[in-house]
């Protein structure tokens, strides 16, 4: 055989085998990683209402059971009906009673201490407060009326001990701290916790102790700490801790916010931000006991913090860390984080923080609309709400050590009001599971240790059966119910394939 027909041969071979591993290359990569499954929707109840009469309060209670209540939108300037109805494991309802509500009162907040179910109305007298209590078990409705020290209390938060209300409540821009006993009608100041209304960051019940927690940052405009208050049912302080427990000259790190782990005190920890200089933006993250035992996670030096970005604005980003660190200078990133509460997880505990930045629009108004004058516009800003970009989830060993970070591209939308606009929940197997509602549908994300699947995932909650349609929706939303599992709720307009349409509040179980 000849050379020629030797290289010949040996052309074709290499063809071959390129192609052979091309076209698996091709393959994988076609393949791609997996697609996330969207949560089961298996579970589902109807309540007939439509929302020009009607408004529905879900609310989830300690034991993974389900309170719905029922408004009269109404009811402001008419007498109505106040219906309250538990709803199992299995969304079938357990009991239903309903109680007379008297009018000049609007709804303002609702708790549980797994016991009882609180709901808090304001009435037209600035002073007066309206609660009433719901036994969980039996449905037991009682109510009570309730004074405050003074009209210029606005109440902003509650939590509930054992059968006492406590408030988060603002006067004058300064924070104050009521306790609500249904048997008392003078709702008493607790003089422990100090500081301005954007200072309180924690107001909690611990579910394992009953004791209330307070978590606040202060500070001096140069140097900052944050003071752990804890109380008992009856409004007694526990203990007073303070992170850290002396000022060290020899760093510019200044701690901001932070959120509090359940557990005893031995045991508790407090995951939060940290700045540079400052207390407006954050740097990183910190993790440290009632000690003061401080660990900090630089942005810089999380594994995904950046995902939300493209490749290149990542490379760009790096490579501006690296030249800041190489010249001995940190790079302070403009960012905020809105802390959701600290959720357990198999590994420890897992924080999920929401980065956003005020949003304000630019308007240019003339100063003399005649063109003969030429005169200049002036710009002027006008304030919009709140950005939020993307968030990060965070997941602690019970020591405070980080052990993963993952990061979920948002829609970048524009609220009025800061709070937060994802809802979380842990799956048994450690899986963090991320969901929002945006408009008609509902858009989720699964985060685990290391993998960052697609932001893109979207599907819309289902109808009673497959042969209905729905014609409309409003009023929707989700709520965390208990592990991986959510509420969507909402109203819907269904129609069915024969017969005539109907409107119905629905609760859908979503099962990650």
């Amino acid at each position: 055989m000849s050379l020629s027909t030797h290289l010949k041969q040996l052309g074709c071979l290499i063809v071959i085998c390129l192609g052979t591993d091309m076209g698996a290359v091709a393959q994988q990569k076609e393949k791609g990683p997996e697609k996330p499954k969207a949560p089961e929707q298996t579970l589902r109840a109807e309540i007939e209402s439509n929302s020009f009469e009607e408004e529905h309060l879900v609310h989830p209670l300690p034991d993974s059971s389900l309170m719905v209540v029922t408004l009269d939108k109404h009811s402001w300037f008419t007498k109505s009906k106040l219906k309250f109805t538990r709803y199992s494991k299995n969304l079938t309802p357990l009991w239903t009673k309903e109680e007379d509500h008297k009018e000049g009162t609007d709804f303002h907040k609702i708790t549980s201490d797994g016991v009882h179910t609180f709901l808090l109305f304001t009435t037209r007298e600035r002073k007066k407060l309206f609660l009433y209590k719901v036994n969980n078990r039996t449905g037991e409705v009682t109510h009570s009326n309730h004074t405050l020290p003074n009209p210029y209390i606005y109440v902003r938060e509650i939590a509930a001990s054992q059968g006492n209300v406590f408030l988060s409540a603002v006067e004058d821009y300064k924070i104050n701290i009521l306790l609500m006993d249904p048997a008392v009608e003078e709702c008493r100041i607790l003089p422990a916790v100090f500081g301005q209304e954007e200072d309180l960051g924690e107001f909690r019940v611990d579910t394992l102790t009953k004791a209330a927690e307070f978590l606040v940052s202060e500070t001096n405009n140069y140097r900052s700490r944050v003071q752990v208050k804890r109380m008992s049912p009856k409004g007694d302080v526990l203990g007073t801790y303070f992170l850290p427990p002396r000022i060290d000259f020899s760093t510019e790190t200044n701690i901001q916010d932070g959120r509090l782990t359940p557990g005893d005190t031995l045991s508790k920890l407090v995951l939060g931000t940290y700045g540079y200089r400052e207390t407006t933006f954050a740097r990183g993250l910190y993790s440290s006991d009632l000690a003061g035992n401080v660990k900090f996670y630089d942005f810089s030096k999380l594994d995904r913090f950046f995902d939300h970005f493209s490749l290149r604005q990542q490379r760009r980003m790096k490579a501006k860390f690296a030249r800041r660190e190489r010249q001995g200078k940190p790079l302070v990133l403009r960012y905020r984080l809105l802390l959701h509460p600290i959720m357990p997880h198999p590994q420890g505990y897992a924080l999920v923080g929401e980065v956003y930045y005020p949003q304000y629009r630019q308007n240019f108004y003339y100063n003399n609309f005649d063109p003969r004058y030429n005169t200049p516009s002036t710009p002027r800003r006008n304030y919009d709400g709140f950005r939020f970009t993307h968030a990060i989830v965070c997941v602690f060993d019970k020591d405070g050590n980080l052990l993963w970070d993952n990061n979920y591209k948002l829609e970048g939308k524009t609220y009025a009001e800061l709070a937060p606009t994802v809802e979380a929940g842990v799956t048994p197997d450690g899986q963090i599971a991320l969901i929002y509602p945006d408009d008609d549908e509902l858009k989720f994300k699964r985060l685990i240790q290391g993998v960052s699947l697609t932001n893109n995932e979207e599907f819309e909650v289902r109808v009673q059966d497959t042969d209905e349609k729905r014609v409309d929706s409003n009023s929707e939303g989700v709520v965390h119910w208990y592990g991986g599992n959510f509420i969507a709720f909402g109203f819907q307009r269904i129609r069915p394939k024969s017969g005539k349409a109907r409107t119905v509040f629905v609760l859908q179980n979503l099962a990650f």
